[in-house]
């Protein structure tokens, strides 16, 4: 059975960038893709998936917030925080907030599928 992964950026292209990296992978499947961090926290309530890819700035709610909020829902839900800035500090913070990885939007298309892979071992 495939993984449902739940996407969420504010960006529709990189969105789309997200599910052509996952799609070739038979055993993931995205269960939804939103555009904001409250969305993010409504969908998992909804579609309860085994892994969530956050964006970290966001409408509404940025990714850590998002990441605190899902953790109360789905505390053992393995959260990716996908940025442009990938600094020690948003590490650090990103860490604090729950979220299981921080992961650079440049090196998303050749390292996401094997960190979604290792998360949910």
């Amino acid at each position: 059975m495939a993984k449902r992964i739940l996407v969420a950026d504010d960006s529709e292209v990189i969105r789309r960038q997200v599910r052509t990296i996952l799609e070739p992978d038979p055993n993931l499947e995205i269960c939804a893709e939103v555009a904001t961090g409250l969305e993010a926290v409504q969908e998992v309530r909804r579609c309860h998936p085994d892994l969530a890819v956050l964006d970290f700035l966001m409408p509404e709610m940025n990714g850590l917030e998002a990441t605190r909020e899902i953790k109360k829902i789905m505390p053992r839900l393995p959260v990716v925080i996908f940025t442009v800035d990938n600094s020690r500090q948003l590490e650090w913070e990103s860490k604090r907030a729950g979220a299981d990885a921080l992961l650079a939007k440049a090196e998303g298309s050749r390292q996401l599928p094997e960190l979604i892979h290792t998360l949910l071992q």
